[in-house]
C-alpha cells in the first residue's frame, strides 16, 4: 500500500495483472478470459502455498520422521495436525464432556443416584443399630452351687449317685452307717421313760403331801379346842396349872405340824415341775437322737446335677465334711461384666439378647439387677487412689441378666459357660434390616 491507501504494483501483480491507469477504470465484462485463468491459477498456488506452511509447521513440532517413512505417512501428520488446529480454533464447552456423558448413558446416572440413596439409607440405618445396643463378651452364666456335707462323723457303707447324674429334691445321696445311732435313740427313749416315771413319783408325794396337811389340820383343830377347854378348867380351880401347860405345848405343836405339812406339799409340787422338765430333757435328747440317725441316709436338697463328688464307700467323715456339690440348673443367670461407660443408657428391666457359644443360639432375657459396686471394690485388695501414683482405669460393673421362663427348656446351659450379651438400651430389640 501507498500513502494513499492504494495498492502497490507488487501487490497488484500477486492479485493479478497490473493494469494501466487507463485501463483500471475499466468494467469486469472487459476483461479478457485469459486474464480470469490467470486469476484461477493464481489462487490454487496461494491454497498451495497454504497448504505447504501448514505441513512445514507439523513438521517442526513432531519430532524427526524415521527414514523408512513415507511420503504418505507424512501427509496423514500433517492433516491430523491441521484437524487439531482446527479443533483448537473452535470454543470449548466446560459442561459439554459431562452433558455428552449423560446424554448417552442416563441409565448410569440414575443408577449412580439411587447407589447414593441407598447408601445413605442404608449408612443411617447401621447407625441408629450400633447405637441401639451395648454389647460384651465378658459375661458368663452362673448360678448356685449347693454344697452337700455331713453334720455327724461315720463311716459311708453306699453312695447312690456319680458325677453328672441328675438329681431330684429328695432323692438319696449316700448312707453312713447307723447302729450307733439306733442305739442313742433306744437310750434315749430309756431315759424318756425313766423321766415320765419321776413325774409320776412326784405327782404321788405331792398328792400325799396334802393328805398329811389335811391330818395336821384336823389334829390341830383339836388340840386347840383341848387348849381352851382346860383354860377353863384352869379359871375355874378344876386343874393344876402344869396339866393346862401341857395341853397348851401340844396346840403349839399341832399348829406347826400344819404348816410344815403345807410346806412339803409345795415342795412336792416344785417336785413335779423339776419331773416335767427332765421329760422334756429327755424328749429333746431322743428327738436328737433320731436326727443323728435321719442324718445317717443323706438326700438331696433341691434338684440338679452332681458334680465335685470326692465321697467313696468306707470313708470316714467328720461334722461339715464335703461330699459334693449339686448345681440347680433350673436357676440360673448371666453376670455381664460392662464398662462403666456402657451403663449411660442401661435400665432394668430392659430386654437383652444371649449368645451362647456352646449352642452357638441367641436366648432372649432382661435386666434383673443392676450393680451396686464395681468388681475392683469388692475385690480382696480395694484400690487405694489416696495412696501413690493414681491411673484412671475404665472399670467394670457386673450387671445380672435373667432368661424369660421357658427359654432353656432342656436345661442345657450350666454354670461357667461363656456368652456375648446385648442389651437393647432402645428398649427393644432392633435388626439391622
Amino acid at each position: 500500500m501507498d500513502e494513499n491507501g492504494h495498492p502497490t504494483d507488487t501487490e497488484q501483480v500477486a492479485d493479478g495483472p497490473l493494469l494501466h491507469n487507463g485501463e483500471a477504470h475499466r468494467t469486469g465484462a472487459s476483461i479478457p478470459e485469459d486474464q480470469l485463468g490467470l486469476h484461477a491459477e493464481i489462487g490454487q498456488l496461494r491454497i498451495e502455498v497454504d497448504r505447504l506452511r501448514d505441513q512445514q509447521q507439523a513438521l517442526q513440532r513432531t519430532p524427526p520422521a524415521k527414514d523408512t517413512d513415507t511420503k504418505e505417512e507424512q501427509d496423514k501428520n500433517a492433516n491430523q495436525e491441521k484437524d487439531k488446529k482446527s479443533d483448537d480454533a473452535q470454543p470449548k464447552d466446560p459442561a459439554g464432556g459431562v452433558g455428552s456423558v449423560v446424554r448417552r448413558h442416563p441409565v448410569l446416572l440414575i443408577l449412580a443416584v439411587v447407589g447414593v440413596a441407598l447408601l445413605c439409607v442404608v449408612g443411617l440405618r447401621f447407625w441408629n443399630y450400633v447405637h441401639s445396643y451395648e454389647s460384651t463378651d465378658d459375661a458368663e452364666i452362673d448360678g448356685h452351687l449347693d454344697p452337700i456335707s455331713t453334720r455327724i462323723d461315720g463311716t459311708v457303707v453306699r453312695v447312690y449317685v456319680e458325677n453328672t447324674y441328675d438329681v431330684k429334691e429328695g432323692q438319696a445321696l449316700v448312707d453312713l452307717d447307723p447302729r450307733d445311732y439306733q442305739v442313742a435313740v433306744e437310750n434315749a427313749a430309756a431315759n424318756l421313760a425313766q423321766a415320765e416315771q419321776g413325774v409320776k413319783a412326784a405327782e404321788q408325794n405331792y398328792i400325799l403331801g396334802v393328805a398329811n396337811v389335811a391330818a395336821a389340820v384336823a389334829t390341830n383343830v383339836k388340840a386347840q379346842v383341848d387348849v381352851k377347854r382346860y383354860g377353863e378348867l384352869l379359871e375355874q380351880g378344876v386343874i393344876a396349872r402344869e396339866a393346862n401347860d401341857e395341853f397348851v405345848m401340844t396346840g403349839k405343836v399341832d399348829a406347826a405340824g400344819v404348816n410344815s405339812d403345807r410346806a412339803a406339799v409345795a415342795a412336792a409340787g416344785k417336785m413335779i415341775g423339776q419331773a416335767e422338765a427332765a421329760v422334756q430333757a429327755a424328749q429333746a435328747s431322743l428327738d436328737q437322737a433320731k436326727l443323728n440317725l435321719s442324718y445317717t441316709h443323706i438326700i438331696a436338697p433341691a434338684s440338679g446335677v452332681v458334680s465335685a463328688k470326692t465321697v467313696e464307700v468306707g470313708q470316714r467323715l467328720q461334722p461339715a465334711e464335703q461330699l459334693l456339690s449339686i448345681v440347680p440348673v433350673n436357676d440360673i443367670w448371666i453376670t455381664a461384666d460392662f464398662r462403666e461407660t456402657q451403663l449411660r443408657r442401661m435400665r432394668r428391666g430392659q430386654p437383652v439378647t444371649i449368645h451362647v457359644d456352646t449352642t452357638a443360639r441367641d436366648y432372649k432375657g432382661y435386666v434383673e439387677g443392676m450393680p451396686g459396686a464395681t468388681g475392683e471394690v469388692e475385690s480382696l485388695l480395694p484400690p487405694e487412689n489416696a495412696t501413690g501414683n493414681y491411673v484412671k482405669v475404665v472399670q467394670r460393673l457386673p450387671v445380672r441378666i435373667r432368661l424369660y421362663s421357658g427359654e432353656d427348656p432342656d436345661h442345657r446351659l450350666s454354670p461357667g459357660m461363656s456368652v456375648e450379651s446385648s442389651v437393647w438400651v432402645t428398649g427393644h430389640p432392633q435388626t439391622f434390616w
